[in-house]
C-alpha cells in the first residue's frame, strides 16, 4: 500500500486546517510520478473511456511537465480533490461525473499550451468556460452534503 487509502474521506470537520489533505494531495502526486506511468494510463484509459494516449498526456501534463505559473517554471501544486478523482479513474470504483470533466479539462488546457502557444492562466480559463472542473466538483460536494454524506 502506497499510504494513500488512510486519508479516507477528509472533510472540513476531520481536517479543518486542511493539512491531512495537503499531505495527501502531495503523497499521491509524487507517488504518480515513480509509479508504472503506463500502467496507471492504461487503467484510467480503460476506466474513463478514453484512449491511451490522451490520458498519457494528461499524465504528463498534470504530474510530470513544468509550466510557467505566474513568472515561475514549476510543476502544478498538487490538490486533494484532483488526487481523489484520479484516485478513482484510476481504481474505477465510484467514478462521478466531475471526474470525467477533469479528464476533459485538463486535455484540453494542455492542448491549448502546447499546440497553440497558450499560456497556463489563459489555458486554464478557456478550458474551465468548456470543462469546468471546479463548477462540477462543488456541485457534487453540495448533493454530497445535503444527502448527508460527507
Amino acid at each position: 500500500m502506497d499510504g494513500i487509502g488512510i486519508y479516507g474521506a477528509l472533510n472540513d470537520k476531520n481536517d479543518p486546517d486542511h493539512k491531512r489533505r495537503k499531505a495527501h494531495a502531495e503523497l499521491y502526486y509524487e507517488t504518480r510520478r515513480h509509479s508504472n506511468k503506463e500502467f496507471w494510463v492504461k487503467k484510467v484509459a480503460e476506466n474513463a473511456g478514453m484512449s491511451e494516449k490522451v490520458i498519457g498526456k494528461i499524465f504528463d501534463h498534470v504530474f510530470i511537465e513544468q509550466h510557467d505559473i505566474y513568472g515561475e517554471l514549476k510543476r502544478f501544486d498538487s490538490s486533494y480533490d484532483m488526487a481523489e478523482s484520479f484516485r478513482r479513474l484510476h481504481e474505477g470504483k465510484n467514478i462521478q461525473p466531475h471526474d470525467i470533466v477533469l479528464l476533459k479539462h485538463e486535455r484540453l488546457e494542455a492542448e491549448l499550451m502546447n499546440r497553440y502557444g497558450c499560456n497556463q492562466s489563459k489555458s486554464h480559463t478557456l478550458a474551465s468556460q468548456k470543462y469546468n472542473y471546479v463548477e462540477a466538483l462543488t456541485a457534487w460536494q453540495k448533493e454530497q452534503n445535503s444527502n448527508g454524506k460527507a
